[in-house]
């Protein structure tokens, strides 16, 4: 499990228009509480989400991490917590989409970090730059590299948060399914014909938290952990990840159980990364195949 807030530290600048300068940390540590202005960015990242790159080898299968980025002004924050890689040799911000090795436009750090986590911030002076990233992250991917995969160990693209973040930056818990299924049931269509619509979903995610409807087909989804504490899902963004893969969803989150525990302060909660899951196509017969459940992966995000 990641559990992560943003820290805030020293900056170092960037410049130019696309190329990314060869920058240094500043001695100076800035605790500045963030402008009304402030967009935070988000991301997931795995082995999987690597393509081949000229820079050299890829994707490390062990390899997870979470990425926050705080946009203020031309301060860009970070903190990265990785798992399952090596030490980190750089850090990085790229422009592309799913499946392209795409050009590099800020460096976030380029040496070697111990441990398993890293944060900083660094000074952007390229407005247009930042000025796309805000507008479409999706457009735009966080990687890291290590010594054995220097073209990238894991990636993610980059989400914009849609709910007001607390003082300090967001609290972060992600939790990839286990063993989950998209639940679909076969129903006549406007124009007679039957086909397969959605009707549940049941997945458990690490950490024991268990994820479904409310009410088959009304829904809306729910995710309960063991203490007790729940939320509900409203949704508010949804974006294509590939034909063969269910989209990745922002939610806004409504508390609905214990007071205190895990999912007690999660106001918003992303699914990202996501594999399968989509609904057989073609026709189907509602007395011989009522429902099909199709297994799916993601990583929720569960945002406080």
């Amino acid at each position: 499990m990641f559990s992560k807030r943003l820290i805030l530290t020293g900056a170092v600048v960037v410049a130019g228009t696309g190329a990314t300068a060869a920058v240094h940390a500043s001695a100076s540590a800035s605790q500045a509480s963030p402008s009304a202005d402030t967009v935070h960015l988000v991301s997931s990242l795995l082995g999987r989400n690597e393509v081949p790159s000229a820079r050299g080898a890829v994707n490390d299968p062990d390899g997870r991490a979470l990425e926050v980025v705080e946009i203020d002004g031309s301060k860009v924050s970070y903190s990265v917590r990785w798992q399952g890689i090596s030490a980190p040799t750089e850090a990085h911000i790229y422009a592309g989409g799913p499946g392209v090795d795409g050009d590099l436009k800020i460096e976030l750090f380029s040496s070697t970090r111990s441990g398993d986590t890293a944060s900083g911030s660094v000074r952007v002076n390229d407005t247009a730059l930042l000025t796309a990233l805000v507008a479409d992250p999706g457009s735009f991917y966080a990687n890291l590299d290590t010594r054995q995969f220097p073209g990238g160990a894991v990636r993610g693209q980059l989400h914009r948060l849609s709910q007001p973040v607390r003082q300090g930056g967001p609290s972060i818990d992600v939790a990839p399914v286990v063993q989950g299924s998209q639940i679909y049931a076969c129903t006549q269509q406007a124009d007679g014909t039957f086909a397969f619509t959605q009707r549940d979903v049941a997945a458990r995610l690490r950490g024991g938290i268990r994820h479904s409807f409310v009410q088959p087909v009304d829904g809306p989804p729910q995710w309960v952990a063991p203490d007790g504490t729940s939320v509900t899902g409203k949704i508010i963004l949804k974006t294509p990840n590939g034909p063969d893969n269910i989209p990745e969803l922002d939610l806004q989150a409504t508390q609905t159980g214990a007071a205190h525990g895990r999912l007690a302060h999660v106001a918003e909660v992303l699914r990202l990364n996501t594999v399968r899951g989509t609904a057989p196509t073609g026709t189907c017969d509602p007395q011989r195949t009522p429902t099909a459940a199709v297994p799916y992966q993601a990583d929720y995000l569960f945002v406080g």
